[in-house]
């Protein structure tokens, strides 16, 4: 049993969790929305395993404003 202290999340912990929670966000898009997203990550000509987590979220974003026009 752990009797570790709780303490208020880091500042990155909660940047994690940003970042995760946009991406979680990413479930509810219909098939035309992750092929834009899909296309936009490979033009930045990175392995998937290399994207950076801002480099996702970027993506992310450009995709969902892209569909709100």
């Amino acid at each position: 049993m752990s009797h570790d202290t709780l303490a208020a999340p880091s500042r990155f912990a909660a940047r994690i969790a940003h970042h995760l929670g946009e991406i979680a966000d990413t479930l509810d898009w219909d098939h035309c929305r992750w092929l834009t997203l899909t296309a936009r990550l490979e033009a930045t000509g990175k392995a998937p395993d290399a994207l950076t987590l801002g480099e996702v979220q970027q993506a992310i974003a450009a995709t969902v404003q892209g569909a709100a026009r």
